[in-house]
C-alpha cells in the first residue's frame, strides 16, 4: 500500500550565497527561526577556536612534526570542523567548503569558517527578531484584553 502524502508547509528557507562577482558559491538550505540554532552555534565556536589553538601550536612547533603529519592534521580537523557546521545548520554544509577548507586564510586573516559564521548569524539574528516580532503581535492579540492600561483593571470585568 503505497504511502499517503502530506504536504505542509515547511520553515525550510534557501539561501544562495554569492562572491564578490555574483557567482554563487554555494546554495544552503537550513531553519534559520531555530532557536536551538543559537546553543549550537556556541559549541560549534568553541570546538573551532579550540582546533585554530592546536592547529597554531601545531604551527608554531612544526620543527618537530613532519610536513605529512601536518598535513593529516590540517585535513582532519577540516572534516571535523564540516561535520560541526552540518550539526550547527542541521543540513549538508559541504558547498561551502568545496570553495575552500574552513581554515583558509582569507585576504583580512580570517578564516574562511568565519566569513560563513558571520554571515549566516546575520541571517539567523534578522529572521529570528522578525519571528519574535511576529510572536509578540499574534499573542498580543490575545492577551490585550488582559494588560492593564492606566485606570483600567488588569483583569476582564465581568
Amino acid at each position: 500500500m503505497k504511502n499517503i502524502e502530506v504536504k505542509m508547509e515547511s520553515p525550510v528557507k534557501y539561501y544562495d550565497f554569492t562572491d564578490q562577482h555574483g557567482d554563487v558559491l554555494a546554495t544552503f538550505r537550513f531553519v534559520p527561526s531555530d532557536l536551538d540554532i543559537f546553543d549550537r552555534h556556541k559549541k560549534v565556536v568553541q570546538v573551532f577556536e579550540q582546533m585554530q589553538e592546536e592547529l597554531k601550536t601545531a604551527l608554531d612547533d612544526s620543527r618537530d612534526i613532519s610536513d605529512d603529519k601536518l598535513a593529516a592534521m590540517k585535513k582532519e580537523y577540516a572534516e571535523r570542523m564540516k561535520k560541526e557546521f552540518d550539526y550547527l545548520f542541521n543540513s549538508d554544509t559541504a558547498g561551502f567548503f568545496e570553495i575552500a577548507s574552513p581554515f583558509t586564510p582569507m585576504d583580512n586573516g580570517e578564516p574562511w569558517a568565519l566569513v560563513i559564521l558571520r554571515n549566516v548569524v546575520k541571517i539567523v539574528e534578522n529572521v529570528t527578531g522578525k519571528n519574535m516580532a511576529a510572536m509578540k503581535n499574534n499573542a498580543d492579540k490575545y492577551t490585550a484584553k488582559y494588560k492593564a492600561a492606566p485606570g483600567k483593571y488588569p483583569f476582564p470585568v465581568v
